[in-house]
């Protein structure tokens, strides 16, 4: 056979060969989201529904402590968990789900734990940690400082501060708590110009309608900004149509945004629903760009 008619004879020899296909796209499932019932982690998970509603899945929202929440990924009575702070920020609980979850996705970053004080406070006085116990300033500022939940981060390192600076012999301590009295104790202390130290974070709505001053941690004690992740249960990735996978791919905001979010739940009164939909309204063409439209 001549190269000619061999030539010519390859596009009907290849019309009987075996074609191999890569298997018939996912359809959207329903998934069950487990978020800590805090309003900055119900906006961002508010936001994670709205792409994977837009995506054409079902979607149930299962609120709880931290510890709940880290305890349904990893066990997989929930698919997909808002949020954790990596690398450091919550390294405790990920290193006790890491073998039975994984990092799906990053929402945004740049989320912290800090220390601060009402911008009142003269600078020249309180601008570190350390200068807790210079007797000017122990003579002015509240000692008792109010964390929240046993679990929760913020408090737990807080409780750390407080032993490595030596701000225990000056007095200082830290009651866990309910959001309330925490939130009450700042406010309160603001309405009368008094002195206080309030454990605090990024994102949260405390930082738009206070003045506030972050004090520098010289012995890094809450180890810096952290990217924010949408975590899943082992296996829910592979079962998630490669659209879904791509639009959570894309999906990323700013800590701007959060607050944004944050802001209008706790300001507004609105729920964490209608804060997601009120940013999308802002924000059309991000979202379309999301879903891959």
């Amino acid at each position: 056979m001549t190269t000619t008619m061999l030539a010519a004879l390859m596009p009907l020899l290849s019309s009987f060969a075996p074609q191999i296909s890569s298997g018939p796209e996912l359809k959207p499932g329903p998934l069950i989201l487990a978020r800590i019932n805090e309003t900055f982690y119900q906006a961002t998970a508010a936001l994670v529904v709205e792409v994977l509603t837009g995506m054409g899945h079902s979607v149930k929202v299962v609120d709880g402590s931290h510890t709940s929440a880290y305890k349904a990924i990893k066990e997989g009575t929930a698919d997909l968990c808002v949020g954790f702070w990596l690398p450091t920020g919550h390294e405790r609980a990920w290193s006790q789900v890491k073998g039975s979850v994984i990092e799906l996705s990053t929402i945004y970053e740049g989320a912290r734990f800090f220390w601060a004080v009402p911008s009142y406070v003269p600078e020249s006085e309180v601008s570190s940690i350390e200068d807790l116990t210079k007797p000017s300033v122990m003579a002015r500022m509240q000692k008792t400082i109010r964390g929240l939940s046993l679990d929760a981060t913020i408090t737990t390192a807080s409780a750390d501060v407080i032993s490595a600076y030596g701000l225990k012999d000056a007095g200082y301590h830290v009651i866990p708590g309910a959001f309330e009295p925490w939130k009450e104790a700042l406010s309160d202390a603001i309405e009368k110009k008094a002195w206080i130290v309030e454990p605090l974070w990024e994102p949260y709505y405390f930082n738009r309608i206070y003045s506030l001053r972050p004090l520098t941690d010289p012995k890094n004690l809450f180890k810096g900004r952290n990217r924010v992740i949408l975590a899943a249960h082992n296996g829910v990735r592979e079962n998630l149509p490669k659209k879904t996978r791509d639009a959570l791919r894309r999906m990323r905001v700013r800590l701007e945004d959060i607050t944004d979010m944050d802001l209008d739940i706790n300001v507004n009164s609105v729920t964490p629903e209608v804060a997601a939909k009120n940013w999308i309204h802002r924000h059309p063409n991000q979202f379309k760009e999301w879903l891959g439209n």
